[in-house]
């Protein structure tokens, strides 16, 4: 299957010209993976079409799809753009008044969902009077209308419409690690680029692929690979078990693996634990967070030899931006424990990044307010895979730069550099900034180094008081299982670390302790360091830090 176009249409011929493939596997019962053959994907697409088309849903309706049930996912989600309809995506994971918001803000025409979240939003308003359309996907005794009576009560289409490159394609909110989630609105045409963007080196047509995260069901039929969800609650999608994963990719012979940094410790120490090979693996693409080196470290033990682990730069706005793997990464250590910066590669084929002047309000988009080579701001992409818009203009008039010609520039809202071998260097998100007494500090100039001492799962740098004037304060989550005496040395070691960093007023910082650091519901890779510094601020002063609720 040709891995070129992610337009339905031409994904439905690819199924249709290659019918004994497979597009997708899923749980079924403990321990098995049922398939969900490509000729058989393919009539379930025509036949969901016609179901839809019955249902009332048009081109341009936007359609919010709620549903856990990977097969209906994957199906719903093609289908409606192949109608001309927009999916809305929105996290399951996220809390349901947080949910609410996102579908308010999408104003959906349609809800298609499974049973218990048309409850929720019957008794919570999602979509308010939006939605005129409303339909089940799931069990077929559920009273009212439902995806599987409608397919039994009309005919499949022929085809799919093919909608042209500038139409809306699918809407998908953000996390919201770093504020409320935000809708972005991607286009047929920058979807198709986000498939092109990918390099030969991680080409997945005819593969087996491992994905750890919500969307997975989607992969297969875009990309011309077999999809393998693993075993997951994808309302908890962090809470994805290391043995489940493994599982995955061992029973099903599986030759790459996509997850989050945490998700990827979590199974490399699974593992070495109880001494798991991945003999089949020959990809790992690590994506939502810069990809930690104790992290790459273990991974790298339980890997086959050849294997190659990728670190992905990207944003739901901007996917993918860059990649690096591990051969060039191992030798930069240094660079990055020295306060450096995280290198996160090279930019992908016909992405180009520059850097902002670090609180550029609203800068005319000419060559003249880019800083030069090797300066730290803030990066900003453009490429055919940027997504156009946000549903909020008012997020989209902060984000987006739109220069000559209607190239469209996206404020990643991330702080790195470029260096003179066109390499980007990630040093946080700008929102995560110290602005202290004697100058700015970035979490990623510190915590890289924090996170080597023995003893530290990972760790945080937040700021505590006057906004001009911040105190850093470093947060360690210790290893499991670190006693009280174990602790004391920990604090040591972190005490040396930040004495030998040439970086504003480290040296001074408090060390506190917390059980569990807060991350997002997406990936587990993302740190809420602004829940973190609320937390610290009473604890950072006195004798008692560390203390108190929350903390070890």
């Amino acid at each position: 299957m040709s891995a070129v176009a992610p337009l339905a249409r031409t994904v439905l011929g690819a199924l249709q010209e290659a019918p004994e493939g497979v597009c997708l596997r899923y749980p079924q019962g403990r321990r098995r993976f049922a398939a969900l053959g490509n000729a058989e994907a393919a009539a379930l697409s025509l036949a969901t079409a016609a179901a839809l088309a019955r249902a009332g849903i048009r081109p341009g309706h936007r359609v919010a799809v709620l549903t856990r049930d990977p097969v209906e996912l994957g199906v719903c989600v093609l289908t409606l753009a192949g109608m001309g309809a927009v999916p809305v995506l929105v996290d399951g994971s996220l809390p349901l008044p947080v949910i609410g918001r996102c579908l308010a803000a999408a104003a959906p025409d349609a809800l298609l969902a499974e049973p218990l979240a048309h409850l929720a939003g019957r008794l919570l308003g999602w979509g308010g009077d939006a939605v005129r359309h409303r339909v089940v996907a799931g069990p077929g005794w559920w009273p009212g209308r439902t995806l599987q009576r409608l397919r039994r009560a009309v005919p499949p289409w022929r085809t799919l419409a093919e909608p042209p490159d500038d139409a809306p394609a699918m809407v998908v909110f953000t996390s919201g690690a770093t504020g409320p989630p935000k809708g972005v609105v991607h286009r047929h045409g920058t979807l198709q680029a986000q498939v092109r963007a990918l390099p030969e080196s991680v080409e997945l047509a005819g593969r087996t692929v491992v994905a750890a995260f919500v969307p997975a069901a989607v992969l297969g039929p875009l990309f011309g690979a077999t999809t393998v969800v693993p075993r997951v609650d994808l309302t908890r999608p962090t809470h994805l078990r290391a043995r489940d994963l493994a599982h995955a990719v061992n029973s099903t012979e599986a030759g790459v693996l996509l997850g989050s940094p945490a998700l990827l410790d979590r199974l490399a120490r699974y593992c070495i634990r109880t001494l798991t090979p991945l003999p089949t693996l020959r990809h790992v693409a690590s994506f939502g967070a810069s990809l930690p080196y104790a992290v790459l470290d273990r991974l790298r033990v339980c890997l086959p030899a050849g294997a190659t682990v990728l670190s992905v730069y990207g944003a739901t706005e901007a996917l993918p931006v860059s990649m690096i793997d591990h051969r060039e990464l191992l030798p930069l250590r240094a660079a990055t424990v020295g306060g450096q910066g995280v290198c996160l590669g090279r930019p992908v084929a016909g992405v180009t990044v520059r850097v902002l002047p670090l609180d550029a309000p609203y800068p005319e988009p000419d060559g003249s307010v880019y800083v030069p080579c090797g300066a730290v701001g803030e990066l900003a992409v453009s490429g055919p895979n940027v997504s156009p818009a946000y549903l909020d203009p008012a997020a989209t008039l902060a984000a987006k730069l739109y220069e000559e010609g209607g190239a469209i520039v996206h404020r990643m809202g991330d702080v790195g550099r470029v260096d003179e071998q066109g390499r980007i260097w990630f040093y946080g998100r700008l929102a995560h900034r110290l602005r202290t007494a004697e100058g700015p500090l970035f979490t990623e100039q510190v915590e890289p180094a924090l996170d080597a001492v023995p003893g530290v799962r990972r760790t945080a740098l937040v700021g505590v008081g006057p906004a001009a004037a911040q105190r850093p304060v470093v947060i360690v989550e210790p290893e499991r299982g670190t006693s009280r005496a174990d602790r004391a040395e920990v604090r040591r070691g972190i005490r040396e670390v930040l004495d030998g960093l040439e970086l504003p007023v480290t040296g001074a910082a408090p060390v506190l302790f917390h059980r569990s650091l807060p991350v997002d519901h997406r990936h587990a890779a993302k740190i809420d360091r602004t829940r973190l510094a609320g937390w610290a601020a009473p604890r950072a002063g006195g004798p008692s830090r560390g203390r108190g609720r929350g903390a070890l």
